[in-house]
């Protein structure tokens, strides 16, 4: 009977092991506070003149930098005269199309513009759960990304790459599948750390929720609240970070667009937002 009753209430740990396990693969709503929320009801871009402005039109070093091989030129509705911004319904569209004849000399022939927005100047915070709901753009050379880099007034000396979050990847030929990756400087080289989830549905079909939970120890990521994957935080994730939200053409990844990629092509984004975890929660 001794024998017995200890299988049962082994049995009856291991269950409720295993029903904590679960649980913790879900983000539980109410342990997060919400510290910023952009619903795009409207489009607040930063104003250069003076300073004011949440979403900067380009990257921390100068515009006409061109990364990854890529073939946009991320362009300012005030610069260029053309937006790749618009709002439907509450949802930003982030639009890559031919770039036209008259825009080629100011962007230094690129076949192709598109945006890039970052919070940098606006928001950024250390630790956390950041996200976004989002569909992303079918076809060929379509490379649509939520990111998280740290923030600085002025890209720091002697280091080639920061360390970086992708949140969501997404290349419009693999519909069914995004990408998660860590890049960390951790051991003084460049190591990133790539995990790949393929879904049963078709990402680009609808919108979904892709989300970060970050804190000393762990970065997890999740869709729709259900976690996919986690690594161990590296040593040099140090600072706050901000947001980064772009649509590439092209580039070493995914390739260039061919004659079944439609364009122009946009990236949907319902919602972007962070929150930090309730004190009743730590």
């Amino acid at each position: 009977m001794q024998k017995l009753k200890t299988t049962v209430v082994s049995l009856t740990l291991l269950l409720a092991s295993t029903n904590a396990f679960a649980a913790s693969q879900q983000i539980q709503e109410s342990c997060w506070e919400q510290t910023f929320s952009d619903d795009f009801d409207s489009l607040d871009l930063w104003n250069a003149a003076d300073n004011t402005g949440q979403w900067r039109t380009r990257y921390i070093w100068e515009r006409d930098t061109i990364i990854n091989n890529e073939l946009q030129y991320y362009i300012d509705p005030i610069e260029h005269g053309m937006t790749p911004f618009s709002i439907e319904d509450g949802v930003l569209k982030i639009t890559a199309s031919k770039t036209p004849d008259d825009l080629k000399t100011k962007t230094k022939n690129q076949p192709y513009i598109s945006g890039v927005l970052t919070s940098e100047n606006g928001f950024s915070q250390q630790y956390g759960r950041f996200e976004v709901r989002a569909k992303p753009p079918k076809g060929k050379g379509l490379w649509s990304a939520f990111w998280l880099l740290p923030s600085f007034d002025r890209w720091p000396e002697g280091v080639a790459v920061l360390p970086e979050i992708d949140v969501m990847e997404h290349l419009g030929h693999e519909p069914n599948t995004f990408h998660t990756t860590l890049h960390t400087n951790q051991h003084g080289k460049l190591d990133s750390h790539p995990y790949d989830h393929t879904m049963k549905s078709d990402l680009t079909k609808d919108f979904h929720v892709y989300s970060v939970v970050w804190n000393s120890e762990t970065v997890n990521w999740y869709i729709d609240y259900n976690k996919v994957a986690s690594h161990p935080t590296p040593r040099d994730y140090t600072r706050p970070v901000h947001f980064l939200l772009n649509l590439a053409v092209g580039g070493t990844w995914p390739g260039s667009p061919n004659r079944r990629t439609k364009l122009p092509a946009s990236f949907d984004i319902d919602y972007v937002r962070a929150y930090t975890l309730a004190e009743s929660c730590n």
